[in-house]
């Protein structure tokens, strides 16, 4: 008897309500119009924090790009603290001198901007990774609705592996296979 007013008309709105709600959430945290593995990645210009400029075509080696965001509310920062956490294993990989690491910041793309956001306690560990560049060229370009995101771009500008959040294993096994 407890549930018999548990199907009516209100309900059912309600129900149907949820149902969008969260797959218009699905839909704008899965990049469905990510740029897939096997495709060219598209040049981006990018710029040191003292100013020297450079493009992503430069690169003669592969480069790992991360889209990072900062900018979250307390239910979406689970994906930019999972990305925060490979940081340090990425940063090894370019060390071997095997892939190049850039990350771009959802912040203003100044360097006060971003030295203010690297100065912060979490964000320490990218010290030295961080970019300048247009962000919003660069997300429509890889077409990203959400950040993070990661590309792994090879040494002929052809992504290779893409993902929200990175397996640091599957991108040793490429780099070491190619």
């Amino acid at each position: 008897m407890r549930f018999k007013n548990l199907v009516n008309s209100k309900s059912i709105l309600v129900f149907i309500l949820v149902g969008l709600s969260f797959h218009m959430l699905y839909k704008y945290r899965a990049n469905v119009n990510v740029l897939e593995a096997g495709l060219q990645a598209p040049d981006l210009a990018f710029e040191t924090l003292d100013g020297q400029k450079f493009d992503l075509y430069d690169f003669n080696s592969p480069v790992m790009l991360v889209f990072l965001n900062t900018k979250t509310l307390m239910s979406s920062a689970l994906y930019p603290d999972l990305l925060l956490k490979r940081i340090p294993k990425l940063k090894l990989i370019e060390k071997r001198n095997i892939a190049s690491l850039i990350v771009m910041l959802d912040t203003k793309q100044t360097p006060e901007a971003v030295m203010d956001k690297i100065r912060s306690k979490k964000y320490k560990i990218l010290e030295n990774t961080v970019y300048l560049s247009n962000i919003e060229v660069a997300t429509e370009k890889y077409g990203l609705s959400s950040w993070p995101h990661f590309f792994l771009i090879d040494s002929t500008h052809n992504v290779i592996y893409e993902s929200k959040i990175p397996s640091v294993s599957v991108i040793d096994s490429i780099l070491e296979g190619s």
